[in-house]
């Protein structure tokens, strides 16, 4: 009998307890971590799939071998406009991340007022 009411104890005072004690901490230590370095590949692997590299290194490259002036020159203004847009598209991509940052970061505060104001409702 006293192992199932210690079994019990420890259930409700260590593990439940514990784990509402411990859950802002890793929420803004280890998962705030975890969750900017998701962001981060996710917007390397977008840099990478745009490639930024490839179009930079042929920027003056003519395309389809049209090696007069307006053959280079359509190439280098297509080219010129490409790489803005897939710039612009990225940045874009960045401001959403650092959004989803933002949000990870106020979505405990918001919860809690919430709940509270809920509460607070509830017995006016």
């Amino acid at each position: 009998m006293m192992q199932r009411s210690g079994a019990l104890a420890r259930l409700v005072f260590v593990d439940l307890i514990g784990s509402v004690i411990w859950f802002p901490i890793w929420w803004y230590t280890k998962g705030l971590t975890k969750f900017i370095s998701w962001c981060y590949e996710g917007l390397l692997y977008r840099y990478k799939q745009y490639a930024f590299s490839v179009w930079i290194k042929n920027f003056f490259v003519p395309m389809y071998s049209q090696y007069d002036w307006v053959g280079r020159l359509i190439s280098v203004g297509m080219r010129f406009f490409v790489i803005l847009g897939r710039g612009i598209a990225l940045i874009v991509e960045a401001l959403a991340y650092l959004f989803l940052v933002l949000c990870w970061c106020l979505i405990p505060p918001l919860a809690l007022m919430l709940a509270l104001q809920n509460m607070y409702a509830g017995v006016v």
